[in-house]
């Protein structure tokens, strides 16, 4: 039998409580957020017009494109402005929040990757958050971008897992997501460490499979790279 943890987890419980993450987990405590039909309208159906862009870029004039800048940004997703950049590291980012015991700190990314590509969703993220205060060390957390069917043990508590459950996965390792309003969790918070040691390890990708609402199997790839550094700065930052 499969736990599933708390819905909110800690780290995300002290986001909302800075306001930092209202607008995407403010629909897990009833807060004002994504609505249902809403959540449902950003998961259509696959595109079948050929045109592999991103939906935010349709409608910009074709042509010679722009030399892509050497430098990188900070990924910062929706809500999460009032935290501050510190490092960047490969594809990942580390920010903090707040001070004393109220500091929140972490490391984030965006996927490297994303299929099917004519899937139209809104940006992903997956996240690893420390708090000392809350003894939290290695939360793992993923924003999807649109809603996902649930685990089969998430609608019926004891069912075995079934393959298009969602999942994280890393070389030959697969761990169960619990899944909510478009974010995941991992089933298990106790996985949560072993996760980011493998993840600090060998492993160049991380991917996170699920089956959209409207049944369409998505995954999406993470890179490495330059996380056991932003990991390692993350802890400093919070460790201050």
């Amino acid at each position: 039998m499969v736990r599933v943890p708390r819905l909110l987890p800690v780290g995300a419980l002290v986001l909302l409580s800075s306001g930092l993450l209202t607008g995407v987990f403010g629909a897990l405590i009833g807060a004002p957020g994504l609505s249902a039909a809403r959540a449902w309208a950003q998961d259509a159906a696959v595109d079948t017009s050929g045109d592999d862009a991103a939906p935010a870029s349709r409608g910009r004039r074709r042509g010679r494109q722009r030399p892509a800048r050497t430098e990188k940004k900070a990924a910062t997703p929706p809500g999460m402005q009032q935290a501050t950049p510190v490092a960047i590291f490969g594809d990942w980012n580390v920010f903090v929040n707040g001070d004393g015991r109220n500091k929140l700190c972490y490391a984030i990314a965006q996927p490297q990757t994303r299929s099917p590509k004519t899937l139209k969703r809104d940006t992903a993220y997956l996240f690893v958050s420390v708090r000392k205060g809350e003894n939290v060390q290695n939360e793992v957390a993923v924003m999807l971008g649109f809603p996902s069917k649930p685990a089969a043990s998430q609608i019926k508590p004891g069912s075995a897992a079934a393959p298009t459950d969602p999942s994280l996965n890393l070389g030959s390792s697969r761990y169960g997501l619990v899944v909510k309003d478009g974010n995941a969790w991992l089933q298990n918070p106790a996985e949560e460490a072993r996760v980011v040691s493998e993840m600090s390890a060998r492993n160049p990708k991380l991917i996170i499979k699920t089956t959209s609402m409207r049944g369409n199997p998505t995954s999406d790839e993470y890179a490495l790279g330059g996380f056991a550094e932003a990991m390692k700065r993350t802890r400093e930052e919070c460790g201050r």
